[in-house]
């Protein structure tokens, strides 16, 4: 695209171009690290909180950047596009949109918001849609590094599916990306919303704030259906804010039955069964069939395909089968999260239930002692381990999660994650169930300023094989 075409998106700039180069610049991208930038990469240089990307023009410049968007000038050769008035992130989206040819406008865009719940969804609805015949891609925490991308790759990795095919997309829309501006520019044919519950306050400060940042994509300009959990108290909230938005319920089901198969129920005179596990699961498919049918699916077909849809990768994932042991691996890392997944386990009615988990550090502090008092009171073993610690202290952090453990409960600490699920899995006797919480899909562990290689499934899978003399298919 030609650069001139690109600002003509904007309102209001000022151009400083010292050679005279604008009218003749094409761009293909647009970088936000200087260390990604070419000689048709723009760079757009915003000021975070630990870097500044102003700081960084000159190096754009020297590896072949043809154009900076700075929000004030900068010594430096390259032509700057100065962007002073209004929000620099929602201008970034802006810009971000424009470049891709707006994508989302020639794609069904489903967005999925909420504390919990989030991952599963969106693998329940692409899942789904690919089994009806459509043509569906899935962005969210199991398929990026970010649960919702920045605006310039996410505008990219939308141009991409479609002219790869694509029909539909479904995708996790985090708070911090409604906040940041991240999908600015997205247009969502629907979006669901799951719960809310204590997370990320280190960001939002309070629920309130963390509410409101979650609102934001069922504002009518964003979303043109809205889907929301009304047993959520939050949920409440939001159907009573706008009158237009579709509700749903676990009154909605009969016959409801939960066990070691999975789920059961009656959906508007239709049986409803897959394998997935728990009454937070219940939730999940109860949302993703009101979207596809708020969408015109009819429900006798959605019947038909929502057993065919698996387990997410990390989300209640049962290791091994037909073992003494049940060991599940959950991604679980809020309270609301870790009591639903005990209470999953719970209706598989295995013996006891011993769970392994850690809290993460720089993150909400005030969920450890909860996710403390939630493992003591559902579980019947609980070990407190380390959990992408990262520049925090791991004891520490192990402190304030066992400050919240009920006396007299069983609690033992074991900073090694490695001998907390081997502690774990040994301690286990026959009908017994283990759930290792916290990290679910993620394969490496951050402590200390350094990232190694951890993957939850392999530990399990190396301590069940010398336990049992297990090995996988």
């Amino acid at each position: 695209m030609r650069l001139t075409e690109l600002i003509g998106a904007l309102e209001e700039y000022v151009l400083v171009d010292p050679n005279d180069s604008i009218n003749s610049t094409e761009v293909t991208s647009l970088v936000m690290d200087h260390r990604e930038t070419d000689q048709q990469s723009a760079f757009f240089a915003l000021a975070g909180s630990h870097f500044d990307g102003h700081d960084y023009v000159k190096d754009a410049c020297d590896r072949g950047a043809p154009v900076a968007f700075v929000q004030h000038h900068v010594e430096s050769e390259i032509p700057q596009v100065i962007l002073s008035k209004g929000n620099p992130r929602a201008q970034l989206a802006l810009l971000s949109a424009t470049l891709w040819r707006r994508p989302s406008e020639e794609l069904t865009v489903l967005g999925v918001t909420g504390t919990n719940g989030k991952t599963t969804s969106v693998h329940m609805l692409s899942s789904i849609l690919r089994s009806l015949g459509v043509k569906t891609d899935a962005l969210g925490t199991l398929w990026g590094r970010l649960t919702t991308p920045e605006a310039p790759e996410l505008q990219r990795k939308l141009r991409e599916f479609k002219d790869a095919g694509d029909d539909a997309v479904a995708m996790e829309v985090s708070s911090h990306s409604l906040v940041m501006h991240r999908v600015d520019g997205v247009s969502f044919e629907a979006a669901l919303f799951t719960n809310l519950s204590q997370d990320h306050l280190d960001f939002h400060h309070d629920m309130e704030t963390y509410f409101r940042a979650k609102a934001m994509l069922f504002d009518s300009a964003r979303s043109e259906l809205g889907i929301v959990n009304k047993d959520d108290p939050y949920g409440q909230v939001l159907l009573d804010t706008r009158g237009d938005l579709i509700p749903y319920s676990i009154s909605d089901t009969k016959n409801l039955e939960l066990d070691a198969s999975g789920i059961r129920f009656t959906w508007r005179g239709h049986l409803i069964s897959s394998p997935l596990n728990g009454v937070h699961n219940v939730y999940n498919i109860l949302g993703v069939l009101t979207t596809l049918v708020a969408l015109g699916w009819d429900e006798s077909t959605l019947s038909e395909v929502v057993p065919l849809v698996g387990t997410p990768n990390g989300r209640m994932e049962l290791i091994a089968n037909d073992l003494p042991v049940a060991v599940f691996v959950d991604y679980a890392h809020t309270p609301a999260a870790l009591e639903a997944a005990l209470l999953a386990c719970r209706t598989l009615d295995p013996k006891r239930v011993i769970v392994v988990f850690g809290c993460g550090g720089e993150r909400d502090k005030q969920k450890r002692p909860k996710m403390g008092s939630v493992a003591s009171a559902l579980a019947d073993a609980t070990v407190v381990t380390s959990d992408n610690s990262r520049d925090e202290d791991p004891a520490e952090i192990a402190r304030e999660v066992l400050s919240g453990t009920a006396v007299g409960s069983e609690v033992i600490l074991e900073l090694d994650r490695k001998r907390a699920i081997e502690l774990a899995i040994n301690m286990a006797e026959e009908g017994d169930l283990v759930l290792i919480a916290g990290k679910g899909h993620e394969t490496t562990q951050r402590s200390q300023g350094k990232e190694a290689h951890f993957d939850d499934h392999e530990v399990a899978r190396q301590i069940l094989k010398s336990k049992f003399g297990w090995s996988p298919n």
